[in-house]
């Protein structure tokens, strides 16, 4: 039995996550680990100014600390049901909220961490990934799959290869996970900037892919890797779950692999799959 995270904004409640959740957890017989997160840092203060001299005025703080232990507790409430009309294996993390580094430490005893596009704090500007979202994933110690909002069931699979040793863990992880998943069709996808159908390292992939996956493929494009990897998801990604190497923590890393998944996850609305060694 593997042990997945599910990591949701304690006060917003997502049933489309939740079920999703509970669905993987069900297809892979896992224990399903309901983390609720809440950000503690967030302050609610308003600032006004009167005479030109700047007040701040605390909001009725204990009134609306109560109203929000209450909706953590409605939140987990819908999680647990949702489990147990599932035949779901779960346990609850976080009954009064998680920190994002004590649910960093929690991630290296878990095969999986699953959150939605939705679960951000100080998200400005309404930005895809979030700052939180883009910490976890380059901070994270398992795996982690992103889920969109409204997402579809799982019929098919791509993987982002690049020749990279990070892209070929991911598909390694992504198989060790997901056995059940072996027997979808699979793509692996590789991007050239020149007009070339060469495969990095082709043998040794297409070995361990084929080991991997019963039915698999390779295709290659020409382009810039985000823009013809965009446009074929939009294409052909209905219903895949996309596979790739993650940020990694060297800034160069993060550049690259950052600008791919952002528009993966902000356009295409996929379940991506991102870890790193």
């Amino acid at each position: 039995m593997k042990k997945i995270l599910a990591v949701f904004d304690g006060l917003r409640y997502s049933a489309s996550t939740i079920e999703y959740a509970a669905d993987v957890a069900k297809a892979t017989d896992s224990l399903l680990v309901g983390v609720f997160l809440r950000d503690l840092t967030y302050s609610r203060f308003m600032y006004t100014y009167s005479w030109e001299i700047p007040t701040q005025y605390a909001l009725d703080y204990d009134r609306i600390e109560k109203e929000d232990e209450e909706k953590m507790r409605d939140i987990i409430a819908l999680f647990e049901k949702t489990c147990e009309d599932k035949g779901v294996h779960f346990k609850i993390h976080g009954h009064t909220g998680v920190p994002l580094m004590e649910l960093l430490e929690e991630s290296a005893f878990a095969d999986l961490l699953m959150i939605d596009t939705r679960t951000s704090f100080f998200n400005v500007g309404g930005q895809t990934p979030s700052t939180f979202l883009k910490d976890l994933l380059a901070e994270s110690k398992c795996p982690v799959l992103i889920i969109p909002d409204h997402p579809e069931q799982v019929k098919h699979t791509v993987v982002a290869y690049d020749g990279s040793d990070s892209s070929v863990y991911a598909m390694k992880m992504f198989s060790y996970i997901f056995p059940e998943w072996k027997e979808l069709d699979t793509t692996v996808v590789t991007v050239n900037h020149s007009a070339s159908n060469h495969i990095p390292k082709n043998r040794d992939v297409k070995d361990l892919a084929s080991g991997h996956f019963k039915n698999v493929s390779f295709k290659v494009l020409n382009g810039k890797p985000e823009k013809e990897l965009e446009k074929y998801l939009k294409k052909n990604g209905k219903d895949a779950v996309v596979v790739m190497g993650s940020y990694g923590r060297s800034a160069l890393s993060r550049m690259f692999h950052a600008s791919i998944s952002n528009k993966i996850l902000k356009d295409v609305k996929v379940p991506l799959f991102i870890t790193h060694q």
